[in-house]
Formats: structure tokens, sequence, C-alpha cells
């Protein structure tokens, strides 16, 4: 027996495991964070149906017919078709999708670059990068990141719209879930989860209507003097137009949108303008994931600059870079010389911050050739239950000329795919790992693998080396060797501390270098970071008023608008679809669709729920446990009912990334937000009937 250090990859946190091995030194136990997803990591290795061999189609799209063939004959044929598409129709018609596992994103991106094509797509179309480009369009800085970091000093806590118990590891045992005496808690969200009612106050909006809720905290803040004047005089740009805005979200005018309280209302926004310092704790998704989602994103963040709480201990700070890997994925090249990326034309403030084109437009380019035509995609780690109306992605993906993806397992995907190569599980393949960390503090560590892969698996970053030298660039990519392509990345990390980023398997920790330059200047905290490098925007300073959403054509103001489906804004399609419609609430027993095939998960989570409120099931004759049929003007998707009055009434909750029951079956592809591209998961209208 013996043991390995190493890394879990269930989620992105990286958090550090020990693997016991046997005597033929097979991985027989993992031992690491109290967290259900590190536990089935040696689950998934030994699946029965894991796919182990190159497999080739044999029968028609979607047929999951397919013939095991070897690696030489797959890659052979992977790298002729691909350049074929290339001389046919250009290198931008070939497209190149990361899903999850993001390790291997340089190696891929930097294979669609030296291919010639700027189509390199990521599931960060819907998830987390419109939050961060949100967050810098308006303060130059990241925030939510951070946001999670819990401090001492916090005296008033508002937590947005997330769930640390079924989100964030340790869950149960996060900081955030640990209520400490003195300090004022608030949470936002449509659901009562556990955190909620320990609250002070609970504010149980509608879904979609977080920016109407944050623009009625202003409208208190600024009525009621509560506001940090000094600093915004020096620091602000276009408060007074912002102020002018928001006097019309009255406390009553708030509280009808939202469907809450409007006392809770004007008790929250005083104890969380009056209880300094104050911090507000984001999720990656819940604010962005509508139709107006960028810009009520932005409505909330201000409540920090409003109130002097950005980047002061107890408020929410700002993500400052450490030391981080040699960029090695050609994105530079691909800026310099290559052809606009998908979402160029459509979202350019998105492309300007967020490397990667618009992975939601792709059903648009390969069905209708809009704003650029898809015609051949290589993806890893791919799932049509990602995208909204996921029936339509899957004809899509149909309709293309050549499809190759890696996986652990088949998904609706997958089965549309010409050829399924097997990748490497994290227990089995190398990685160059850097941990964002908090405001000041990462990590880096090389990960090496415990076991080699099962079968014929190989890590996904080295399939994508082996094709570049099958297309005729081995140099530019280290002839294969995924290691090298590490070795490179690893230049990036300052000399003296790059051996032990190799040799110590528990990491080592880097600092980003505000500190010293506070201090360096004068300053004696580490608060504060403006008052030396200014707000990385157009003006300086923070855009209540943005300059360059302006210049881009839309509001510089955070306004308000109803989401695309709603009572409010369609009332007309509300009479046959009269909830409201949003999925997507984590739990620690699944990391979106990667646990489908894992039976100790599905036991935790054996059927896909849809949380309805007693009020709205007693009419349709639904009782707990009830089969129901939850449709949508996309279509119709069979769950099991939650009866329950931990949601608000008038809203449904379902279940999301099941392939045996996918809610974005149901969601909305048409009603983009206009300035990131991200769909409206969260906000959508719905009915739910009584199966028989």
């Amino acid at each position: 027996m013996s043991w390995k250090t190493s890394t879990c990859y269930e989620c992105d946190a990286n958090c550090g495991i020990q693997v016991e091995l046997d005597d033929d030194g097979e991985p027989i136990r993992v031992q690491g964070p109290d967290c259900p997803r590190c536990y089935v990591q040696l689950d998934r290795r030994n699946h029965p149906d894991r796919i182990l061999y190159p497999l080739k189609r044999v029968g028609p799209r979607g047929s999951g017919e397919f013939e095991r063939v070897s690696w030489d004959e797959a890659l052979d044929t992977i790298a002729a078709r691909l350049s074929a598409a290339r001389t046919e129709h250009g290198a931008p018609a070939v497209g190149f999708f990361a899903g999850y596992t993001k390790e291997a994103r340089p190696q891929l991106q930097r294979l669609a670059h030296a291919f010639g094509s700027p189509n390199y797509l990521t599931e960060s179309g819907c998830c987390f990068s419109a939050t961060m480009v949100a967050e810098k369009v308006t303060f130059g800085y990241k925030i939510k990141t951070t946001s999670t970091v819990v401090s001492p000093k916090t005296r008033c806590h508002l937590i947005w719209s997330t769930n640390p118990r079924g989100s964030i590891p340790p869950f149960d045992t996060h900081p955030l879930v640990l209520r400490r005496p003195g300090k004022t808690l608030i949470v936002v969200d449509p659901r009562r989860t556990p955190l909620a009612e320990e609250a002070d106050i609970h504010l149980a909006i509608r879904p979609g209507t977080d920016g109407a809720l944050a623009l009625g905290f202003h409208h208190l803040i600024f009525e009621n003097g509560w506001q940090d004047q000094a600093f915004l005089d020096e620091w602000a740009n276009g408060v007074e137009g912002f102020r002018d805005y928001v006097r019309d979200f009255t406390p009553a005018r708030v509280a009808e949108i939202c469907g809450i309280s409007e006392q809770d209302l004007r008790t929250a926004a005083a104890l969380f303008a009056t209880t300094p310092p104050a911090q507000i704790t984001l999720s990656p998704t819940a604010t962005v994931q509508h139709s107006n989602g960028f810009q009520n994103h932005r409505a909330v963040i201000l409540l920090s600059a409003v109130t002097g709480n950005l980047d002061r201990e107890g408020g929410n700070r700002f993500f400052n870079d450490k030391a981080a890997p040699k960029p090695i994925e050609l994105f530079d090249y691909c800026r310099e010389h290559l052809p606009p990326r998908v979402g160029d034309e459509v979202y350019p403030v998105w492309t300007r911050y967020w490397p990667a084109a618009q992975s939601m437009l792709l059903p648009d380019c390969i069905l209708d050739g809009r704003p650029q035509r898809i015609r051949a995609l290589l993806a890893m780690g791919i799932n049509t239950a990602m995208w909204p109306n996921s029936k339509r992605m899957e004809q899509a993906l149909g309709a293309l000329d050549f499809f190759v993806a890696t996986d652990f397992f088949h998904n609706p995907a997958t089965r549309m795919a010409d050829f399924v190569l097997p990748a490497a599980t994290s227990l089995e393949r190398p990685a160059l790992i850097a941990y964002p960390g908090c405001a000041y503090q990462g990590e880096l560590r090389y990960r090496r693998p415990v076991v080699a892969p099962k079968g014929e698996a190989r890590p996904d970053g080295e399939i994508f080396l082996e094709l570049g030298v099958r297309l005729g660039m081995a140099e530019q990519f280290w002839n294969g060797d995924l290691a090298a392509s590490w070795a490179e990345a690893a230049e990036g990390i300052p000399e003296e501390i790059r051996r032990e980023v190799y040799d110590n398997p528990d990491g080592v920790v880097v600092y980003a270098d505000a500190i010293e330059d506070l201090v360096e200047s004068g300053y004696m905290d580490a608060d504060r970071l403006y008052r030396l490098r200014g707000f990385r925007t157009r003006t300086g300073k923070v855009e209540f008023d943005s300059v360059e959403l302006r210049e881009a054509g839309h509001d510089g103001l955070p306004i308000y608008r109803e989401p695309a489906e709603s009572p409010i804004s369609t009332p007309a399609l509300a009479v046959d679809y009269p909830l409201v419609l949003t999925s997507g609430a984590r739990t620690k027993f699944d990391t979106h669709s990667q646990h489908n095939y894992i039976e100790r998960m599905r036991r935790a989570v054996p059927h896909p729920l849809a949380e309805i409120h007693p009020d709205d099931a007693a009419p349709r004759g639904i009782e707990n446990g009830d089969q129901v049929m939850v449709s949508s003007p996309r279509g119709a998707v069979r769950f099991l009912a939650k009866v329950t009055d931990r949601i608000k009434p008038g809203v449904v909750h379902c279940t999301h990334g099941r392939n045996d029951a996918n809610i974005n079956e149901l969601t909305d592809d048409r009603h983009l937000d206009p300035i990131s591209g991200f769909p409206p998961f969260k906000s959508l209208l719905c009915q739910v009937e009584l199966v028989v």
C-alpha cells in the first residue's frame, strides 16, 4: 500500500487530496475534504460505461452506433477532415469548443489559433464571464471571485442569490454559513434556503428582478443620505445621472416588481447601508443568466461603491493578479492576425474582455450561418444540456459536416459525433494548476498523474497536441509532449519558486504585488488600491454611467428591464404559461451534468425535481412526489413534483444538468443578454401539469 498526493477536479476548487494505491498501483481510496464530489473520483475511473477506446460512428447521427478504432486511424482521419474543411471553407469555419474539464483549454485554444481559426469557444459563454466583464466595465477590477471570502470585520453580509451549502466547498462548514454574533445577514433568493432561514431579512424576489431590487436599495440610500458622498465626489463617474434615474424606484414600486414586502426592503437597505463594513457575496451566474443580466449585475455591485465598501477589509475586495503561468494559447496572435471571433459582431464589449468566441451563438452559426458559418467542430466535454433550447443545439450538431468530441461518457452531444475520443480523468493526467485564491493570495502547483489512464484513454491536452503534430505543426506543439507544453507555461512562474511548484505536491502560495505597492507608496494598510492605481475604467473612476457601454451603443446606466418573458412583459404568453421558471440551484452532489452516471451521487438526488409552492400545486391537483410535465413555448419535460413552501409562490424551480430531464430544452435561446450574450436560464415562463 502507498499514498500519493494529488488534487481533486470535480469542480474548480482544486482541493488537495491523498490517494491510496494497492500493491498493484491501483487507486483504491481517496482522502480529502468532506465532499461527495471528491469521493466519486474512483467511481468515474472504474465506471462500466466509461469510454475507454477511440470510437468511430457507423450508424446515423444520434443512433449511438459506434465501432472501436485505433488512435492512429482516429487522429489521422480527424486531421485530414479538419484540413479539408479549412481548404474548402476557410479555417474560421472550424470551431473548437472547451467544456469540462477546463485544464486542457490552453492546448485546445492553441490548436484553434495555430490552425487559423479565431473560433475557440468555451462553457464560459454562459457561466461567470458576464459577471467578470460587468465588474471590469464598472470598476476595472473583479470582485465576485473574492466575494465568498469571509472577513471577521464584516458587520453586515448581503448574500445575493447564492447558496454556499450547495455550491462552495466545504459546504456545510463554509465560513459563510456559520453565523457570527453581531453580524447582520440579508439573503436575496427566490428559494428559502437554510441560510435564508437564518437571515435577519430574506428577500424572496421574483427571478429576474435583481436589478430593480438593487435600484430600490440605491433609491433609499440616496433618499436617506446614507451614501459615502466623499468617496462618490472623488471616485464616481455619472453618479448624478444615476441618482436621478433611481428616484423612480420607490419602495412601493420595487416591492411590487419584485414581489416582496415594502417594509422588508426598507429594513434591508437600512441595515446594509448603515452597518459598515458591509459585504455582498455573489454567485458567478445567478444575477447574469437573464435577458438583462449584465445591467442587473452592475446595479447590484454598485451598492458596494455607493456605500464606500469597495476594496476595504470587511467589504468587497478587489481581486488582484498573482504570479501565473506563461500564456501558451496564442490568443495574442488571434487578436492581431485572425479574423473576428463569433460574437465580435454582436457582443464586442464581452469579447473585448473574454478570450474566446461566444458559444451561445453556436447553433445559429451552424444552422443559419450567422454571424459566421461553422461547418466542423472539435470539442471536449460538450453536452447539449448547456445550451438554451437544447434540442436546437442537438439539431445543430447533427447538421455539422464533421464533429469530434472527447469525453468520459456518452451524452446527447457525443451521440451526434463522427468520432468520440476517450479522455483521461484528473487522476490520470498532469496539469499545471493556478488557483486564483483571494484578493492577495493564490496557489500554484504541478499535479502529476496518480495512475496511468485506464484502457486507451488519453489526456485531452495530449490529444490536441497530437492533432497539431498531424496537422504539420509539430514544433509548435512540442512534438506531442504534454509535459513539455506545461513546462513552457511554467516559464511564466518566477524562477525562484518554479522548482518548488513542481516538487511540492501541496503547492506554493503566491502573493499579489498590490500590498507591497501600497506600502512602498506610503499606505500602511492593504485597503483601497484605487488610491494608488485608480479604477481601471475609461474614466479612472467607478462607472455609474459607463462610457464604454455608451460607446458600444448600450445604456451607460444600469437600466432595469423586465425579463423578456414575464407576467409583466408578456402578459398574453402568461395566460398559457402563468408560472415563472427558474433553474440552476446547486447541490454538493453534482457539478452541472458531470455526475449523471455516478450512482452514489444519483442516490442522493435520485429524481429530477420541479419545486412548486403548495398554493400553485393545489389548484393543479399536484401532490408531493407526483409526475408532472413542465412546459414552455419551447417544449415539455417530465419532472417529479416537490411541493414545498421553500419556493416563492408563482415560481417553479427545476433541477438542471440532467440528461434524463433536461430543463434547458425549455429555456429561451432567442432573448440573449444584449451585452454578454448570456441566456435567460433563470427567468422565463412555464406551466406545470399533473401527468395522469
